[in-house]
């Protein structure tokens, strides 16, 4: 790691068929097995996330948190940062790790999709209802993987790579 470099970004996210991610706080359904991905992909890792987003999922053991809560409502504690923007967010991540996980909410990736190089992405096999959307992945994007999963919902995971 070369402290001020630019952290790398990865993100991470499942979505429905229709590109639905949200309901509210809640995710509009249950993959079996599909949040094992997330586990693995995020352990010891630095996730970036929308105070929703923390909120909802709450400290999962072996990772460290960088929340972006304009209010700063959330309480620092271990493994956790608090930042006011995704911008001195990431100017914090730049010194402390070279890689970090997006994962949500849908603002977060929103605004930071166009910078991140992998995407880890599932697709579960539903039309969701929901009021929070994953942005369509830009052109500059390639396929690189992808697996698909039998469950109660069937899901595909791909990898995307910005080319």
């Amino acid at each position: 790691m070369t402290k001020g470099a630019p952290v790398k970004l990865s993100m991470m996210v499942a979505t429905a068929r229709n590109g639905v991610i949200g309901n509210g706080a809640d995710i509009p359904w249950h993959a079996e097995g599909e949040q094992l991905l997330f586990k693995a992909m995020t352990f010891n890792q630095w996730i970036l996330v929308g105070r929703k987003t923390f909120e909802s999922m709450g400290v999962l053991p072996n990772r460290k948190y960088a929340v972006v809560s304009r209010s700063g409502s959330v309480v620092e504690q271990e493994n956790v940062l608090v930042f006011v923007s995704i911008e001195t967010a990431l100017q914090r991540l730049e010194q402390i790790t070279d890689h970090a996980i997006v994962s949500g909410g849908g603002q977060l990736y929103h605004s930071l999709i166009s910078r991140v190089e992998t995407l880890h992405l599932s697709i579960v096999d539903v039309e969701a209802e929901g009021d929070i959307l994953f942005p369509d992945i830009p052109d500059s994007f390639r396929l690189v993987f992808e697996q698909a999963f039998t469950s109660n919902l069937n899901y595909r995971y791909q990898i995307w790579q910005r080319t």
